[in-house]
């Protein structure tokens, strides 16, 4: 039956040069979705005739009667597939058409059983309407049957499915239901991929002399994502029996054309994005606004947002909200089916946004904290003032950052979806709070004036970057971002700033390296935030590693402590290194100086060779 089958649809599908395909592709719900009806009856009858221990079940799966389980039972004598019996006797041509052959095989021609007649044959006694009431009940639990999961991979439901006979692999030689399917998905790609011709129009535009000018792309509007939505919504709803008259199988693999339509949506969305370098995209340093590139990128991520917000409620939309009140088990799997297939659609459109859009405004965002984060070297914390108002006034966080936070609040979260801007403000928060650690720990020297202004700055900071993650949209805190760590270390800090260990000159460096290592807040800073703060106790004669390298503080914080995209991993090893070369040329020094100074801890040295390979190998743990 399936050899015939798949030669009656091809037939069908090449009729008068394939004028009707499209009109057959539109059979392929219904007829799949009966086919599954069948076999699944076909399976109960078997399961439950196994069950009772009756081998020869009478009048439902008897090879050889004049009734079958789908009426014509003389199509499916085993000497009609294997070329012998009833063909062998017929005189027939071996070399002749293979399909033709297949229909008679079907049940057409002189075997006495008419395409009409694969049908379920009624019990006795039942008059026809009773039949088709029968027949209309199990159609409608078939999906919910116990054993549709068996069906799928049951041999019935493998041939009906078919497979090519072709050497080239193609669908113009196929069995069962295959070509059908095949013309079926290339009419709901056509369908699907039609909208999105006229998407992302190129835009032209000439100056005064008509010389063409280089215009971005013009963006979908909400018209345009509304259209694409309805038309998702209505190729899965062809997988509802109710709507499209299709099985709920068939959910997964529309599914499938939909992500292969996104992809595509993606490619073009992708070629919108202005690819203008960072320079061109970065921030107006006066005004701190953004480029018009900057903002044309703002928008294609709007874009992007509606349209993954469809694409992730369209199965809910199309196979459970439209029957609320009411609850289907059916209908709920099908809407989780679909959703689990939509997936790789999400994670292209949330993998586009974030390579292409935001990692390069969280850069350019970043790249202007760090410069104003790096301004805290030109003397704000060695003046030792003793008014408190003159303390306040000059607070650092107030005068350099808190504006710029409430800028990039206002311009550039606002603007973004909300769950673009949660991810851009975590990236700013966790930068912000490793570059203010990594520039407050390289400062020296630090008197006690300038330990009690750094520690109210903490204060205002911390506050600061709560109203901005807060702003972004988010009920997360500091202490929830990047799992906790940026915002521990800040808070490590504060005990930092008042350790006291080396006032005791009594202790060698292996007492002090020891009893440091045993405080529970070390483990929460970074080895470099500690190497670097212990600089500022040493004598002058030990070179900071900025001038080490010689550059500036913030340019070595920038450059090799703290990447823009907030990463932190890369630089202990080399802060490390850089220590090690400092704490060397100081011994070669202090060797040929022979130690005649007395300012700074002559231990500082060796107390950071102690601390290194512990410090390190708790991190790498």
């Amino acid at each position: 039956m399936s050899i015939g089958l798949g030669g009656r649809i091809q037939r069908l599908l090449k009729y008068d040069n394939g004028t009707l395909e499209s009109d057959v592709a539109a059979l392929y719900p219904a007829v799949r979705s009966a086919s599954l009806s069948m076999v699944t009856e076909l399976y109960d009858t078997k399961l439950s005739s196994s069950d009772a221990g009756d081998v020869n079940v009478s009048g439902a799966i008897s090879l050889g009667g004049s009734y079958g389980v789908m009426g014509g039972s003389a199509g499916l004598e085993d000497a009609v597939f294997l070329g012998g019996g009833a063909l062998g006797g017929s005189g027939m041509d071996s070399s002749e058409d293979y399909f033709s052959r297949a229909d008679e095989a079907a049940g057409g021609g002189f075997f006495g059983a008419t395409a009409d007649a694969w049908t379920h044959v009624d019990s006795a006694g039942g008059d026809s309407e009773a039949g088709q009431g029968t027949r209309g009940a199990a159609a409608h639990s078939s999906a919910s049957s116990s054993s549709t999961l068996a069906v799928f991979s049951s041999t019935e439901w493998t041939a009906l499915q078919g497979e090519t006979t072709s050497a080239d692999g193609s669908s113009s030689s196929s069995t069962g239901l295959l070509a059908l399917q095949t013309a079926f998905l290339k009419e709901s790609k056509k369908r699907l991929f039609a909208p999105l011709e006229f998407l992302f129009p190129e835009a032209v535009s000439v100056d005064e002399n008509g010389i063409a000018i280089p215009v971005l792309p013009t963006l979908p509007s909400r018209y345009d994502l509304a259209k694409l939505d309805a038309i998702v919504r209505e190729e899965l709803s062809l997988a509802d029996p109710r709507q499209g008259g299709g099985d709920f199988s068939m959910a997964a693999m529309i599914s499938e054309m939909v992500v292969s339509m996104m992809h595509e949506f993606c490619v073009m969305a992708r070629c919108a994005i202005s690819e203008t370098g960072e320079e061109h995209r970065a921030l107006d340093s006066r005004s701190s606004s953004a480029s018009e590139s900057q903002t044309h990128n703002l928008n294609v991520s709007a874009v992007m947002s509606s349209l993954a917000s469809f694409v992730r409620n369209a199965p809910e939309n199309t196979f459970v909200n439209p029957y609320r009140p009411a609850q289907s088990t059916q209908h709920e799997e099908a809407a989780h089916s679909c959703r689990m297939a939509l997936l790789p659609a999400l994670r292209e459109i949330d993998s586009l946004v974030k390579s292409s859009i935001l990692n390069p405004l969280c850069r350019s965002l970043n790249r202007q904290v760090s410069a104003a984060l790096a301004k805290m070297h030109r003397g704000t914390y060695l003046k030792e003032s003793e008014d408190p108002m003159s303390q306040q006034q000059s607070s650092f966080v107030q005068i350099y950052l808190a504006d710029q936070y409430d800028v990039i609040a206002a311009k550039y979260l606002s603007q973004l979806p909300n769950e673009y801007a949660v991810t851009v403000a975590s990236t700013v928060a966790t930068f912000s709070i490793y570059s203010f650690v990594s520039n407050a720990a390289l400062l020296r020297p630090l008197g006690e004036m300038s330990r009690l202004r750094l520690t109210q700055d903490l204060a205002d900071f911390e506050m600061a970057l709560e109203q901005l993650v807060f702003k972004g949209g988010t009920s997360l805190s500091l202490s929830q971002i990047a799992n906790g760590k940026p915002y521990a270390e800040l808070r490590a800090v504060r005990q930092l700033l008042y350790w006291a260990a080396l006032e005791d000159r009594t202790l060698s460096p292996a007492e002090v390296a020891k009893g440091l290592l045993r405080d529970a807040w070390v483990k929460d800073l970074r080895p470099s935030t500690l190497f670097h703060f212990l600089f500022s106790f040493a004598p002058a004669l030990l070179t900071s590693p900025h001038h080490f390298k010689r550059v500036d503080a913030g340019e070595y914080v920038s450059n090799t402590l703290v990447k823009l995209d907030g990463s932190v991993e890369d630089g202990e090893a080399s802060a490390w290194m850089t220590t090690m070369a400092c704490c060397d040329a100081y011994q070669q020094r202090e060797s040929v100086d022979g130690g005649d100074y007395t300012d700074g801890d002559r231990r500082i040295g060796a107390i950071l060779m102690v601390l290194g390979p512990e410090l390190l190998r708790r991190r790498r743990q």
